[in-house]
């Protein structure tokens, strides 16, 4: 057998051994009666989906295209995975429960969770070296606030609820969403890709030096600001602003104001020294 064999039924057998045990581990489920938001803490990647039950889950995490510049695991061969590794690695640790300085691990997930009122707090107890991701099923009219530390970053999909993300140097991603929304990142990127907007509240997204990336449905009706000091504002919607003398103006500045269809709930992009991108749907 050449080598070039061995290290192939080599990659292959850890491969499967971290699929089988991944696959081993059951989801966590709490049902939500009761809770009208949930705020969770953590330094890792984050996904969190839209479900169809009145549940917290936490699940498997599934690798998808936005995932492309994660790279805490190797996702082709499966062999540099953080948790398995982590888990497999110490048999000393058998019999034993792992104990964290910043809480007790109430869910088998290393997470903590307490209830306070209507809001259920979730805090992440392992290190981002310890995680491969976290994945979270919630209702989809759950109202979330999510920090995702120095280096966590963060997608979320189908909510029709209140949503507010920070990152540090982490891309935040929300799609099929509605808002209200307020979403920051120091230095990663924001998109943003509304199926609806709601004109309930404010919604306002910044990076202070990420691109900020919009799509909105072509009927929205927002009072716009868009801003950007070092970079510069792009659209395919016709943005106009009155002038003085009341004759109408367009042209990129640091800052736009503008109406989509006579006005509505204000829309705030605002960008340090990237470019702002707002997009017809």
């Amino acid at each position: 057998m050449t080598s070039i064999k061995r290290t192939g039924i080599i990659i292959n057998f850890i491969a499967v051994f971290c699929f089988m045990f991944s696959n081993a581990q059951e989801d966590y489920t709490k049902n939500l009666k009761g809770i009208t938001k949930v705020k969770i803490e953590t330094g890792t990647h984050v996904k969190i989906i839209a479900g169809t039950t009145n549940e917290l889950r936490f699940t498997k995490y599934v690798y998808d295209n936005d995932d492309h510049d994660h790279v805490n695991c190797d996702h082709e061969h499966h062999v540099e995975c953080y948790d398995c590794e982590d888990n497999h690695k110490d048999d000393r640790s058998k019999g034993l429960k792992p104990v964290y300085a910043g809480g007790v691990d109430n869910t088998g997930f290393g997470m903590s969770i307490e209830q306070e009122g209507n809001v259920l707090r979730i805090k992440d107890l392992k290190s981002w070296m310890q995680r491969d991701g976290l994945q979270i099923i919630l209702p989809k009219t759950m109202d979330i606030h999510l920090d995702c530390g120095n280096l966590g970053s963060a997608v979320l999909r189908g909510f029709s609820s209140e949503i507010e993300v920070n990152t540090n140097v982490g891309k935040i991603i929300l799609k099929d969403v509605t808002g209200p929304i307020t979403a920051h990142s120091s230095t990663g990127t924001i998109d943003v890709d509304f199926s609806s907007v709601s004109q309930s509240s404010p919604i306002t997204l910044s990076s202070s030096t990420g691109s900020v990336d919009v799509s909105l449905p072509v009927n929205t009706k927002a009072d716009l600001e868009l801003r950007s000091n070092l970079g510069t504002i792009y659209t395919d919607f016709d943005l106009q602003r009155p002038s003085a003398d009341d004759m109408k103006v367009v042209g990129v500045t640091s800052k736009i104001e503008s109406k989509l269809n006579n006005g509505g709930v204000k829309i705030v992009l605002r960008s340090s020294t990237g470019n702002v991108y707002l997009r017809k749907q």
